[in-house]
């Protein structure tokens, strides 16, 4: 499909456009030899059940990205909505060693899935990394940590 005739609209317009779509907070994050690389995303979904594939979209050039190229596995944590504080930190890229337990899953996150790196695309600034989720680990029952408009929410 050729989008050239479609330039599309100014990233500031689609920029204010999305930040009115509620989405959930989550972290990828790879271990490995060098210890955790982290960082806080709002574009996670499942994409499969049959087999079990779950879709992130991080930053080209993100160390963390570099990383779980290098290893072929990571894995994302759902937060919860006690969890603001890790998030803003992943997302300064401000990672603690001690906030992860030893599948990379946030500790007393929701629920954390380990996931080998099915496939991996590249779409504009950011690629596309599909998983297969190998392993999850559940977590604290509790409510979800949102992002809309912006800012960090909670159910009420």
């Amino acid at each position: 499909m050729d989008s050239s005739s479609h330039p599309g609209v100014p990233a500031p317009d689609f920029k204010e456009a999305l930040s009115r779509w509620a989405s959930g907070v989550s972290v990828v994050a790879v271990r490995d030899a060098q210890g955790i690389a982290a960082m806080t995303v709002s574009s996670f979904s499942s994409l499969s059940l049959e087999p079990p594939l779950v879709l992130v979209a991080l930053k080209e050039g993100s160390r963390t990205l570099k990383r779980v190229e290098s290893s072929e596995r990571f894995t994302v944590s759902v937060l919860s909505s006690a969890q603001q504080e890790v998030s803003a930190r992943c997302a300064r890229g401000e990672a603690e060693e001690a906030a992860f337990d030893e599948n990379a899953r946030v500790r007393d996150s929701l629920v954390g899935l380990s996931c080998a790196l099915h496939d991996l695309r590249r779409y504009g600034d950011h690629l596309l990394l599909v998983g297969r989720v190998v392993a999850v680990h559940r977590g604290v029952d509790g409510e979800p940590l949102l992002y809309w408009n912006r800012a960090y929410r909670a159910l009420k």
